[in-house]
This record gives structure tokens, C-alpha cells and sequence, in this order.
């Protein structure tokens, strides 16, 4: 119930709007533009479901005002006169749900691709980003400091002018306005470079330009990081001070803490190895030094937690973006006192930035209708009720289940272990990957809500689905280790991922992991769970680099810090031939040549997996009506597995 929650459904003033309560969506690459680079219908029914859900604030973009801050295809622009009518269309479908909505604006500077924009990056100074684009910037000269100004105060008056309620300024995630903040980025020797005060002048012209776009009755708040974290940056006690000056201007009404420099250790996307509220103190150091209504997001992922970091002064709003994505209805729920229904963010990011660094519109691998919500976000109600048995208690046959339930079908499902999960209970054997069980938990207390018949520790046969004799059947029973045919792989020291992780096997000191080529999480994960217990371990892959498939800045340099500071080696660019005793021979796959790892214990493959279809094929033509999904199909991740359950079942 609501009560439970002392802060959160409370009312708060920022500026001249009331926001009707403490939960916001925050700003974020959706990737949900035309071809024109303006936001389209995707995107307004994507902000409106979660204002639906029961968000208070919606702070729409990042929009970029000019042409030439492109930084990923699908980015959402705001810089002429043709985005107005879908910015109207905006303010009528938030404001119609309670909703205060803002638009972020944003100049990525150096964070460009210039590929996208064919125009040179700009910036403070002419240094390249260390981790995106990595392209020289041009220095801005001052007629370009100008023209940028003039670009958000034009930005900001096509906000107003559609009705929305206001702007923010994107100064964090090492932007332009952070560039120019920043000692790392500003070397500049006039006006706008040297001194503390001389980088924050055009920070102070874009406030005083938008404001005056703006006047009184619309709100201007900015996102500002609390630390660049990398050496020789600003920390949180210089951005302490920017808060305070920004403060003095008398001309913002918020401050919203945000994320560093790419190139920092945690730049960009909070993968679920990053502590829940990360960002926390640099809240709380700006609560110290302001009056302002201080927003805090970043790993905040559920209404307790939220309310707890109010209740501290932590904060003022608490955002719940990827929250909010995973489970629209969270605010709404959380009111309602049906906290277990919940679908929680398990920061898996292969939806979210996964995609989006890819230039593909963000999804979700909890909520396979986000993103899609003027398509796929209706169930409609049956009109014939079926009788529909699903085979496998993973996350594509207990989505399957889920949905086809509440569509209103009599669901019966089979699972073969004593525990549904599937995969997923594997996976979460490894410390970095323990909120991977969020989608157990999820589904399972879903089957138990909806009333689906769960059998366990059945192994379904033709004989029993004909026993049954249902009228539809689903076959989700997965995939299994591959063994690739190399000499030696019989060996009794030759052991998969799987037999690890559920500690089936004896492992020795030396341990070599070996990617079949997935570079994802199974072969990650795997060595580090084995370094955490003291092993000696090294990563061999045929690909250009470990873990190349993981979300470049939230997952992958994170993964990189953990276990390369605890001795993990990494061996890129061979490919396992042949296993003889404690030898293996790996080829160069550039070079040719072979070589030889000698001493090795324990090799572990992870060499992907074959989809397990054997039930399928036994059933073809002999049911009325029979699907297969998931890694039954092809095996992939848990993302397209529960895309693939949810579309079969708001069809059956």
C-alpha cells in the first residue's frame, strides 16, 4: 500500500511545477528516431506508457541541438522547426497522464560521430575521446561557442512553444558542457580555458540563454556529474562548487547527478556487477552545498530502495530508468502494494545499452513489449480458449505460459529439473551475475499468480503430450554445452561451463577457459567465478578481443578493471586445435602459426550451444498444432527467448 512508502508518493515543487510525485524516467538514448533524426510515434508511446505507469516526471532525450553532435544512429535531434508537431504530440500525451514532462538537450562535442554527421567533432580543445569515437575534435573558436549557445536557446524556445514544461541541460556523461568544465578536456588559454571560473563560462551562457527562451513559468534544471572519474579530472569536490555557482545564478531549478566520461571506469550504464545507488554520494555532496531539488539515479531499482534514499536525504527524486523500462507499472504497483509483481531491472544491459551502442531502438530482455508498445504492448482477450502445454520451465516457455494465461488459456507446463529457471539458475552461480535471477523470480511467482499448472521433475514424452491431448503445444526445452571435435577433448581434464558453475567437477590450479567465439558472459562469467576461488586463469578466443560482445562501456571495462587487477590473462586471436595431457596447441588465426600453452590443469570449454529438439522433431505432425521457441530453436540469450515467449503467446 501506498502508506508503506513515506516519501515517495509525496508531492514536490521543482521550480513552478508540481510534480506529483518523487519517481522520475530519466533521460536516455532510445534510439527511437525517423530517418530524419526527429523522435517518432514509437518513442511517445514508449515516454506515455511509463507516465501511464505512474511516473511523475518524464525528462524526454537526450536531443541533440545540433547536427554535428550525432553520436549514434537513432539519436533524437532539435534543432529546426520540423520536430515541433511531434513535440506537441508529446506534451499532450504526458500531460494527459499526470505527467511534468521535460526535454533533456544535449551537445555531445567530442562524444560525435563524425560518420553519421560527415562534420568534424567540436570541443573545448582538441583532445579525442579515450573511449567511443576517438576522433581529433575541432577547438571551437568563439563564433562556435556562440553558435552552439544560440542552438539550445533555440531548442528551448521550440520546447515552449509545443507546451512542454521545461529543459534540461545534459552537462554530465563528459558532453560539451563537461568538456569545457573539465581540466582534462579545456586547455584553452582564452576566456573559456585556464582558470575555475573561466570553464564555467559557457556552462553560464547556456543557463542564462535557455532561461531567457524559457522565462519564469518553465523549468531549466542541468545534469552534472559528480566525479570525471579519470586522474586529473575534476572529483566531487570541484563539482561541489559548480553546484554552488550554478545555485548563485539564480536561474536553475534542479540539479540531476549524472555519469562521467565515458573513458572513465564506470562511464556509461550501470552493469549489475556496479553497487545499487551508485551515484548516491555525489547526490549527497551536492544536497550538502545546495537548496535545490536534487535528482539521484543510477542503479536505483526498486520502491524500497528509492524510498530509503529519500528518507536519508539522499536525494529529493529518485530516477528509475532502466527500473521504469523493465516494468512500466512499477510506481503504480509499488502504490498498490504489489511489490511482488514487479518485473525488475536485473542490469543485464542487453537490451538497453546493449543495443542502443549498436544503433538499434532499445528493448528490454525482462519487457519484450518495450520499446514496441504501439505495437505489441496490448493483449487482447481470447475468444476461443484452447488448452495450450508448454515443455521447459525457462524463460521462453514460462513467458509463454505467463502471457497465454493472461490472455485467458488453460496453460499446463512441464519441466524436467525440480526447479524452474532453466538456464538461468546456471547462470547466476557467478558472483558478477547474480541479478540474472530477477527473471527467475519474476516468472515464477507469475506462474504462481496466474494459476499456471507447474509440473517439476517430469521429462515430457510423445506419449504423455498425447495423454494429454492438448491443443497446442510449445516446446521450450532449450539447448545444451556444445563439444567441438578436437583431438583431446575427451580428456577427464576437459570440463564445460555448466559442470563449473554447478561445481559437477574437480577443478585444478591452472585453468585455461576457452571461447568458442561467443565472447559474452558464459565464457566471462565462468573465469571469474574460477579466479574469485584462487585459480590461475587465462581466456583464450578466436576474436580480436575477451568479451567482445559485451556492452562496451557498461559491462566490458568493468570486467576488464575486476579481473585484470586480480592476474586474469587474456589470449586473443587463437583458436584451440588440440588437447594432449596438460598441452594445449592454439593457431594464430592472423599469423598461422601454432604455439603452445603448456601446464594447464583444467580447460573449460565454452564453446556455446546446440539447441535441444529432440521432443520437437518426435511431435512434428503428430499434435494439432505445435511451436518450438527459444534456444530450442537457435541458441541465443535470454533476451530473445522471452521476446520470442511473449510473441507466441499473444497469438496463440
Amino acid at each position: 500500500m501506498e502508506e508503506q512508502f513515506n516519501y515517495l508518493f509525496t508531492p514536490i515543487k521543482i521550480g513552478p511545477k508540481t510534480v506529483k510525485n518523487r519517481i522520475y524516467f530519466g533521460p536516455h538514448g532510445s534510439m527511437m528516431a525517423d530517418k530524419n533524426y526527429i523522435m517518432d510515434d514509437r518513442y511517445v508511446e514508449y515516454l506515455r506508457t511509463r507516465a501511464k505507469g505512474g511516473a511523475g516526471l518524464i525528462i524526454a532525450g537526450m536531443m541533440t541541438v545540433m547536427q554535428n553532435a550525432r553520436d549514434l544512429a537513432g539519436i533524437q535531434e532539435i534543432h529546426d522547426k520540423s520536430v515541433i508537431p511531434m513535440l506537441k504530440k508529446l506534451a499532450e500525451a504526458l500531460h494527459n497522464e499526470g505527467a511534468v514532462a521535460l526535454v533533456q538537450l544535449c551537445h555531445t562535442g567530442r562524444e560525435s560521430d563524425p560518420e553519421l554527421s560527415r562534420l568534424p567533432a567540436w570541443s573545448a580543445s582538441a583532445i579525442p575521446s579515450g573511449a567511443m569515437f576517438r576522433d581529433v575534435p575541432k577547438e571551437m573558436e568563439i563564433e562556435d561557442i556562440q553558435e552552439v549557445v544560440k542552438a539550445f536557446k533555440r531548442a528551448a524556445e521550440f520546447v515552449k512553444e509545443a507546451g512542454l514544461d521545461g529543459v534540461e541541460i545534459h552537462g554530465g556523461s563528459g558532453y560539451l558542457p563537461q568538456q569545457f568544465m573539465s581540466p582534462i578536456t579545456n586547455i584553452r588559454t582564452d576566456e573559456y580555458g585556464g582558470s575555475f571560473e573561466n570553464r564555467l563560462k559557457f556552462p553560464m551562457e547556456l543557463i542564462d540563454a535557455i532561461r531567457d527562451a524559457l522565462g519564469k513559468d518553465l523549468v531549466l534544471g542541468m545534469r552534472l556529474s559528480g566525479d570525471d572519474f579519470i586522474p586529473g579530472g575534476n572529483g566531487i569536490d570541484e563539482y561541489k562548487e559548480i553546484a554552488r555557482k550554478l545555485e548563485a545564478t539564480g536561474k536553475i531549478d534542479f540539479l540531476h547527478v549524472g555519469g562521467p566520461f565515458y573513458e572513465g571506469i564506470y562511464g556509461l550504464g550501470m552493469g549489475m556487477q556496479v553497487p545499487l545507488g551508485f551515484y548516491t554520494p555525489h547526490a549527497v555532496g551536492f544536497k550538502e552545498v545546495v537548496d535545490l531539488p536534487v535528482l539521484n539515479d543510477f542503479r536505483i531499482n526498486d520502491p524500497v530502495q528509492g524510498d530509503k534514499i529519500l528518507a536519508n536525504g539522499q536525494g529529493d527524486m529518485v530516477g528509475m530508468i532502466r527500473a521504469l523500462i523493465a516494468d512500466p507499472e512499477l510506481p503504480n504497483k509499488a502504490k498498490d502494494g504489489r511489490l511482488e509483481e514487479i518485473r525488475s531491472c536485473i542490469a543485464c544491459d542487453q537490451g538497453c545499452i546493449g543495443r542502443a551502442f549498436k544503433g538499434k531502438a532499445l528493448t528490454c530482455l525482462q519487457n519484450a513489449a518495450t520499446g514496441l508498445e504501439n505495437e505489441i504492448g496490448t493483449l487482447e482477450t481470447i475468444t476461443a480458449k484452447k488448452k495450450i502445454l508448454v515443455v521447459g520451465g525457462g524463460p521462453a516457455g514460462m513467458e509463454t505460459a505467463r502471457v497465454a494465461k493472461l490472455r485467458g488459456h488453460d496453460v499446463v507446463l512441464y519441466e524436467k529439473e525440480n526447479e524452474l529457471g532453466g538456464q538461468v539458475n546456471i547462470a547466476v552461480k557467478s558472483p558478477s551475475r547474480a541479478e540474472f535471477g530477477g527473471i527467475t523470480r519474476y516468472l515464477v511467482k507469475q506462474m504462481e499468480i496466474l494459476g499456471v499448472k507447474v509440473n517439476l521433475g517430469v521429462t515430457a514424452t510423445p506419449e504423455m503430450v498425447a495423454k494429454e491431448n492438448p491443443d497446442v503445444v510449445v516446446i521450450a526445452t532449450g539447448s545444451k554445452p556444445y563439444k567441438p571435435s578436437i583431438p583431446g577433448v575427451d580428456q577427464e581434464n576437459v570440463v564445460n561451463v555448466w559442470e563449473v558453475l554447478q561445481d559437477k567437477v574437480k577443478i585444478g590450479e591452472n585453468v585455461v577457459v576457452v571461447d568458442g567465439g561467443e565472447g559474452h558472459w558464459q565464457c566471462c562469467s565462468t573465469a571469474e567465478y574460477l579466479l574469485e576461488r584462487g585459480k590461475k586463469v587465462e581466456i583464450i578466443t578466436p576474436l580480436l578481443f575477451v568479451g567482445m560482445e559485451l556492452a562496451a562501456t557498461a559491462d566490458l571495462m568493468p570486467f576488464y578493471v575486476r579481473v585484470r587487477s586480480k592476474g586474469m590473462k587474456f589470449t586473443p586471436n587463437v583458436y584451440l586445435t588440440q588437447i594432449s595431457g596438460n598441452t594445449l596447441t592454439v593457431l594464430d588465426v592472423y599469423a598461422g602459426s601454432m604455439e603452445t600453452i603448456e601446464g594447464v590443469d583444467t580447460i573449460v570449454l565454452a564453446a556455446g550451444n546446440r539447441s535441444d529438439d529432440k521432443l520437437y522433431k518426435e511431435l512434428k505432425g503428430k499434435v494439432k498444432e505445435l511451436h518450438r521457441i527459444g534456444d530450442c530453436v537457435s541458441p541465443r540469450r535470454a533476451l530473445e527467448a522471452i521476446y520470442e515467449g511473449y510473441n507466441l503467446g499473444r497469438i496463440l
